[in-house]
Protein backbone atom coordinates (compact mmCIF):
# COMPACT_ATOMS: atom_id res chain seq x y z
CA UNK A 1 0.00 0.00 0.00
CA UNK A 2 1.29 3.59 -0.29
CA UNK A 3 2.59 5.71 2.12
CA UNK A 4 1.11 8.93 2.94
CA UNK A 5 4.04 11.52 3.10
CA UNK A 6 1.58 14.27 4.55
CA UNK A 7 -1.77 15.69 3.96
CA UNK A 8 -2.75 19.12 4.90
CA UNK A 9 -5.79 21.84 3.75
CA UNK A 10 -4.40 25.34 2.20
CA UNK A 11 -5.80 28.28 0.56
CA UNK A 12 -4.80 27.06 -2.97
CA UNK A 13 -2.08 24.63 -4.41
CA UNK A 14 -0.77 24.63 -7.88
CA UNK A 15 1.39 21.23 -9.09
CA UNK A 16 4.53 21.80 -11.57
CA UNK A 17 6.39 18.27 -11.51
CA UNK A 18 7.34 17.36 -7.99
CA UNK A 19 6.35 20.72 -6.91
CA UNK A 20 3.43 21.57 -4.60
CA UNK A 21 3.06 25.64 -4.72
CA UNK A 22 1.05 25.82 -1.69
CA UNK A 23 -0.99 29.36 -0.46
CA UNK A 24 -1.83 29.98 3.22
CA UNK A 25 -1.99 26.31 4.28
CA UNK A 26 -2.88 24.24 7.71
CA UNK A 27 -5.88 25.91 7.22
CA UNK A 28 -8.85 24.13 9.41
CA UNK A 29 -11.01 27.23 10.78
CA UNK A 30 -13.07 29.09 8.33
CA UNK A 31 -15.03 32.72 9.05
CA UNK A 32 -18.26 32.37 7.46
CA UNK A 33 -20.24 35.58 8.08
CA UNK A 34 -23.80 33.58 6.54
CA UNK A 35 -24.36 30.14 5.72
CA UNK A 36 -25.40 28.48 3.73
CA UNK A 37 -22.06 29.80 1.90
CA UNK A 38 -19.21 28.03 -0.31
CA UNK A 39 -15.32 28.08 -0.29
CA UNK A 40 -12.52 26.83 -2.04
CA UNK A 41 -9.91 24.96 -0.69
CA UNK A 42 -7.01 23.46 -1.76
CA UNK A 43 -5.46 19.75 -0.80
CA UNK A 44 -2.55 18.88 -0.91
CA UNK A 45 -0.58 15.60 -0.57
CA UNK A 46 2.25 13.46 -1.50
CA UNK A 47 2.40 9.71 -1.61
CA UNK A 48 5.42 7.25 -1.40
CA UNK A 49 5.39 4.50 -3.58
CA UNK A 50 7.22 1.19 -3.63
CA UNK A 51 9.14 0.17 -6.95
CA UNK A 52 6.71 -2.12 -7.28
CA UNK A 53 3.44 -0.39 -6.50
CA UNK A 54 4.90 2.13 -9.82
CA UNK A 55 3.53 1.55 -13.52
CA UNK A 56 0.26 0.55 -12.10
CA UNK A 57 -2.93 2.56 -11.35
CA UNK A 58 -4.02 4.08 -8.38
CA UNK A 59 -7.18 5.13 -7.03
CA UNK A 60 -6.96 8.23 -5.16
CA UNK A 61 -10.24 9.99 -3.93
CA UNK A 62 -10.78 12.77 -1.85
CA UNK A 63 -14.29 12.99 0.13
CA UNK A 64 -16.15 15.77 1.80
CA UNK A 65 -18.68 15.62 4.05
CA UNK A 66 -20.84 17.15 7.26
CA UNK A 67 -20.50 16.05 10.78
CA UNK A 68 -23.30 13.65 10.03
CA UNK A 69 -21.53 11.56 7.21
CA UNK A 70 -23.43 13.27 4.58
CA UNK A 71 -21.48 13.53 1.25
CA UNK A 72 -21.18 16.92 0.18
CA UNK A 73 -18.46 16.72 -2.68
CA UNK A 74 -16.30 14.30 -4.28
CA UNK A 75 -13.36 14.02 -6.33
CA UNK A 76 -11.26 10.88 -7.57
CA UNK A 77 -8.32 10.27 -9.78
CA UNK A 78 -6.83 7.54 -10.74
CA UNK A 79 -2.63 7.89 -10.75
CA UNK A 80 -0.04 5.70 -12.29
CA UNK A 81 3.24 6.72 -10.55
CA UNK A 82 6.69 5.86 -12.81
CA UNK A 83 9.80 4.86 -10.96
CA UNK A 84 12.51 6.90 -11.48
CA UNK A 85 15.56 5.26 -12.09
CA UNK A 86 19.00 6.24 -10.34
CA UNK A 87 16.70 6.34 -6.79
CA UNK A 88 18.65 4.49 -3.86
CA UNK A 89 17.96 1.14 -2.83
CA UNK A 90 14.85 0.80 -0.71
CA UNK A 91 13.43 4.38 -1.93
CA UNK A 92 9.95 5.18 -2.10
CA UNK A 93 9.12 7.10 -5.33
CA UNK A 94 7.74 10.48 -4.38
CA UNK A 95 3.90 11.43 -5.87
CA UNK A 96 2.71 14.93 -5.04
CA UNK A 97 -1.01 15.24 -5.23
CA UNK A 98 -3.37 18.33 -5.26
CA UNK A 99 -6.97 19.53 -5.91
CA UNK A 100 -9.07 23.05 -6.11
CA UNK A 101 -12.19 22.30 -5.46
CA UNK A 102 -15.36 24.23 -3.74
CA UNK A 103 -17.28 23.29 -1.41
CA UNK A 104 -20.70 23.50 -0.40
CA UNK A 105 -21.00 24.99 3.96
CA UNK A 106 -24.48 24.60 4.50
CA UNK A 107 -24.40 25.42 7.93
CA UNK A 108 -22.07 26.24 10.63
CA UNK A 109 -20.18 23.26 12.26
CA UNK A 110 -17.62 20.82 11.41
CA UNK A 111 -17.16 18.92 8.22
CA UNK A 112 -13.91 16.74 7.32
CA UNK A 113 -12.02 15.88 3.90
CA UNK A 114 -11.11 11.94 3.71
CA UNK A 115 -8.45 11.03 1.10
CA UNK A 116 -8.75 7.24 0.45
CA UNK A 117 -6.14 5.45 -1.72
CA UNK A 118 -7.25 2.11 -3.65
CA UNK A 119 -10.40 2.23 -1.61
CA UNK A 120 -8.51 2.79 1.61
CA UNK A 121 -8.72 5.53 4.35
CA UNK A 122 -4.85 7.29 4.49
CA UNK A 123 -6.40 10.74 5.99
CA UNK A 124 -8.59 12.64 7.54
CA UNK A 125 -8.74 16.74 7.61
CA UNK A 126 -10.78 18.13 9.80
CA UNK A 127 -12.72 21.35 9.05
CA UNK A 128 -14.90 24.03 10.99
CA UNK A 129 -17.04 26.41 9.73
CA UNK A 130 -17.60 29.68 12.48
CA UNK A 131 -19.29 32.70 12.13
CA UNK A 132 -16.68 35.47 12.92
CA UNK A 133 -15.67 36.83 16.21
CA UNK A 134 -18.57 38.77 18.14
CA UNK A 135 -20.86 37.43 15.83
CA UNK A 136 -22.08 35.05 18.37
CA UNK A 137 -22.91 37.62 20.81
CA UNK A 138 -25.20 39.54 18.23
CA UNK A 139 -27.55 35.91 17.93
CA UNK A 140 -25.37 34.68 14.70
CA UNK A 141 -27.74 31.54 14.03
CA UNK A 142 -26.65 28.32 14.96
CA UNK A 143 -23.30 29.92 16.37
CA UNK A 144 -21.25 28.02 18.57
CA UNK A 145 -19.77 28.72 22.04
CA UNK A 146 -16.65 29.09 21.97
CA UNK A 147 -14.15 31.67 20.32
CA UNK A 148 -12.73 30.90 17.21
CA UNK A 149 -9.00 30.16 16.13
CA UNK A 150 -6.63 32.24 14.07
CA UNK A 151 -6.35 31.14 11.06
Amino acid sequence: MPELDYAFLADYVRLEGAWAHVLAAGVDTILAPSVPTGQNVGFVFRLAFTRQECGRPHRVEILFQDEDGVRLAQLSAVVTPEWTEGLPPHWRQGYPGGFNIGVPLPQYGLYSFELLVNDENRKTLHLRVLPPAGQAEAGGEGAPDDEPAEQ
